[in-house]
């Protein structure tokens, strides 16, 4: 991975890095799972020997995700009232009206961006409640 690619991670996911940088024992662990279900010729894996589903992982990135759409909603707004002050304070001057337009826009990405992250948290939430749901149903119908 490049260094930009690595300093984008880290931006992104901060609670998978420890204070110096590298990779959390958890984090390694998710990689490993996401690597083994990815590779074909590993056991348990796309094209191995089955499928299994971690229903536990998939609710911890669920309530993971959760929290970044917490996040995005207090942290993604905290220039909204400094960005209002220079628009207001320089309305008659274009850098006012720029300000007030960059701030309509990244409202909206950061709108958009919810939405998007708020999918995502109830399809891996839905996805594992399936899992447990249809493990129960074959455990059932099996006798078990």
């Amino acid at each position: 991975m490049s260094d930009r690619a690595t300093a984008f991670d880290r931006m992104m996911n901060p609670w998978a890095y420890d204070a110096d940088g590298n990779l959390t024992g958890s984090a390694r662990a998710r990689e490993a799972a996401r690597t083994q279900l990815n590779s074909a010729s590993a056991s348990g894996g796309g094209g191995g020997g089955g499928f299994s589903a971690d229903t536990n992982a998939l609710t911890t990135a669920g309530n993971n995700s959760d929290q970044i759409h917490a996040r995005l909603n207090t942290e993604g707004r905290g220039a909204d009232e400094a960005t209002a002050k220079v628009s207001t304070s320089l309305a008659n001057w274009s850098t006012g009206k720029a300000a007030a337009g960059a701030a309509g826009t990244w409202d909206q990405c950061v709108a958009a961006l919810g939405g998007t992250i708020g999918q995502t948290t109830q399809a891996l939430r839905a996805t594992a409640a399936n899992y447990r749901q249809n493990e129960s149903a074959v455990q059932h119908d099996l006798g078990n």
